[in-house]
């Protein structure tokens, strides 16, 4: 689809999707409706019924009468947020340390940035030959070291401005070479230690690789051209770490692109799109392991139009991930009538929403926040020297109360019965069950958690 050449700074055309598909409004359902779907949901797919039996490793004979201690550690499903730290940052800046505290006390999953060249961020290799991977290692064992899962992002991403510009010095057979070598390094920097990987980004709204130099964005690929790229991607990535978790990762899929132009792109035929992506992948047994929304366009959508886009994106049999959130005030409608109060109350009404309709999704995974300003009290900068200590914002507040408080299973002390067995019903994720004798020892265990059901057996030493 041909079009002229967009006024706004190459790559952050985005924000110009702000209209909601309106497609998806017909018979658009109350928001506590959804709520309670969500919630329901949360109760059938975030929770298993937990049988752990207690048993003598000599006799093998059941224990019976031990109050076991049952603690649950880290959900399974991933609450992340892409701004996280590093060491050096943490350590010279009180502040900073002060944000990392509460950043790693609500989160469990951060976000280590890798574009190949981009500005706002170190870029891998601006100078050709020149890789500099420092700040996305650092990033990475800053989040390893406080216990955060990581995901890397993004590997190829078919952008001006996030392709170096040696590279158009070469021939297309070079540069898809380069592209090889810049996903395989980064793969092999980092494998192991990153388990989840944005593998490309943006491929419904830009050109493949080769027709880079003609973008007229919305450059809008046939499937079988963004497998030019994305093919040999999925193989590279493999091969360098089966069992890291690969996703295409796009943006658009719920809100209308209304260019100042006249263009219009509908999220109805962006999501048609990816299903024909997708399809095209599992015929060539390339098939991603996840499909990533990024959630962050301009306008706040309904609650309804946010399960329905999940709805249908997991019609491909791939889980889902929300993997770029954000909820800008002039997303808000109506925000220009709303005092501060009422805006900040709007903000925590639609995160608190979007999470929980998220978590009550079974085929969503993985919910990441993409900054963190919303999350501290006074993010003004011209303030930030000034300040000892770091508040954190009532959005903060609200999201902790979920993950933390009412998504999290209480600690419980269980007997072990006649069998030797006690049972629960908990979240998905990392439990430690504790064990005190008499004489005052202690012996600990820890298992996960991810099916419906679960059977643990422990041998009483």
């Amino acid at each position: 689809m041909a079009s002229e050449p967009s006024t706004d700074v190459t790559g952050n055309e985005w924000m110009n999707v702000r209209q909601v598909d309106r497609t998806l409004l017909d018979g658009i359902r109350p928001r506590e409706q959804v709520l309670e779907q969500a919630r329901e949901g949360i109760e059938k797919y975030r929770k298993t019924d937990v049988r752990v039996g207690l048993k003598d490793p000599k006799t093998g004979r059941p224990v019976p009468g031990q109050t076991l201690h049952v603690e649950h550690l880290e959900h399974a499903f991933d609450f992340g947020c892409s701004a996280g730290f590093t060491f050096s940052r943490v350590n010279e800046d009180p502040i900073q340390q002060a944000r990392a505290a509460i950043f790693v006390d609500l989160f469990n999953c951060t976000t280590a940035k890798c574009y190949w060249d981009e500005c706002w961020h170190q870029p891998i290799e601006r100078h050709q030959g020149v890789r500099v991977t420092r700040r996305f290692v650092d990033e990475i064992d800053w989040a390893l070291a406080n216990g955060l899962r990581v995901r890397g992002h993004p590997l190829v991403w078919t952008v001006p401005k996030a392709i170096p510009a040696w590279m158009r010095r070469y021939c297309y057979d070079r540069q898809i070479l380069f592209l090889e070598h810049h996903v395989r390094s980064m793969i092999r920097c980092a494998r192991g230690r990153v388990r989840v990987w944005d593998l490309v980004n943006e491929m419904l709204w830009e050109p493949s690789l080769r027709h880079l130099s003609d973008r007229r964005w919305p450059h809008l690929e046939s499937a079988e051209e963004m497998l030019t790229y994305i093919e040999p991607a999925v193989r590279w990535a493999r091969e360098e770490d089966p069992s890291g978790t690969y996703v295409l990762n796009d943006y658009g899929l719920e809100l209308n692109l209304v260019h100042h132009d006249g263009l219009t792109v509908s999220a109805t035929n962006q999501r048609r799109r990816l299903r024909e992506l997708i399809d095209l992948m599992y015929r060539r047994n390339c098939v991603p392991d996840a499909i990533g929304t990024q959630m962050h366009d301009g306008t706040w959508v309904p609650a309804d139009v946010m399960y329905k886009v999940l709805d249908e994106l997991s019609s491909s049999g791939l889980p889902v991930q929300i993997t770029e959130f954000w909820a800008h005030d002039d997303g808000c409608p109506n925000a220009s009538n709303l005092s501060a109060d009422q805006l900040q109350q709007s903000r925590i009404r639609y995160v608190t929403d979007c999470l929980t309709i998220a978590f009550g999704h079974p085929a969503v995974n993985h919910f990441t926040f993409w900054g963190n300003e919303m999350f501290y009290e006074d993010s003004d900068p011209t303030v930030r020297h000034y300040r000892t200590s770091w508040q954190p914002s009532r959005v903060y507040h609200a999201v902790y109360d979920l993950i933390k408080n009412q998504w999290k299973s209480p600690p419980v002390s269980l007997t072990t019965d006649a069998a030797g067995e006690v049972a629960f019903r908990g979240f998905h994720g990392r439990y430690r069950i504790r064990l005190t004798r008499p004489e005052g020892r202690t012996t600990c265990w820890h298992f996960e958690t991810h099916s419906p059901t679960t059977r643990v057996t422990l041998e009483s030493d």
